[in-house]
């Protein structure tokens, strides 16, 4: 029996709770620790993914169009227009955008192309080379200690999320902290109600026409020589 797709609300709460329970961790421990900048901002990016691809399902197009609504009142800096493209729209899903300007010149879809696929194939954010030769960077904050997730920002947006520096070699880096990221782009999702739309994720299955074409049996005996244990299940 084969385990089945978890629902759409299920996987938001393995999101949302993976981050911030390992927020509040990091955020309550002393010491010179790795404070998860690379692993927050890659399950930030992850929480946006989730949004779109669920926004996806709706045909009308309605629920994309209020999560990026919600997002631009929080914090409309996402939708900067930069000069050219920096992600094209993909066929599964799109992030939120701006009516605006172009979608694919917007900060968002900047920096979900430099720090998702950084993060996720190589586990470091992309560096951009630039015309000029300069290069576009973003840097990322993580959880020091005692800096608990609050959504409320009760000390204000801090001035250097989505802020940017010109470097002495002409390299331009934004900064990004993935708490108020992630803080954003989960109030939008809440404030948009996309949850209780009744929208059902398309799936991923693995690729290839010549990838898995081998039964059960195969599968147990090869495992059985290699030596695996066969243990009781469900």
């Amino acid at each position: 029996m084969p385990l089945p797709n978890l629902p759409a609300e299920t996987l938001y709460d393995f999101i949302v709770g993976d981050f911030e329970d390992a927020w509040a961790a990091l955020a309550a421990t002393r010491g010179p620790l790795h404070r998860g900048n690379f692993m927050f901002s890659r399950q930030a990016m992850t929480l946006l993914e989730f949004a779109g691809r669920l926004c996806n399902a709706d045909q009308s197009g309605a629920a994309l169009r209020d999560l990026s609504t919600e997002l631009e009142r929080i914090e409309p800096r996402y939708f900067t227009s930069l000069p050219g493209p920096c992600l094209g729209a993909g066929d599964e899903y799109e992030l939120p955008s701006s009516v605006a300007a172009a979608r694919e010149n917007q900060l968002l879809w900047a920096l979900f192309n430099v720090i998702r696929h950084g993060q996720a194939h190589q586990y470091q954010q992309m560096a951009v080379e630039l015309t000029d030769g300069r290069h576009l960077l973003v840097s990322l904050t993580g959880a020091q200690h005692g800096m608990v997730l609050n959504p409320a920002l009760p000390h204000g947006r801090p001035v250097q999320h989505l802020g940017y520096t010109v470097l002495s070699d002409g390299d331009v880096a934004i900064t990004v902290c993935p708490d108020v990221l992630f803080l954003d782009i989960k109030a939008a999702v809440e404030r948009s109600g996309l949850l209780g739309r009744g929208l059902t994720l398309t799936y991923l299955k693995p690729r290839g026409k010549t990838h898995f074409q081998f039964d059960a049996v195969a599968v147990a005996a090869a495992l059985n020589v290699g030596g695996h244990a066969q243990v009781p299940g469900a």
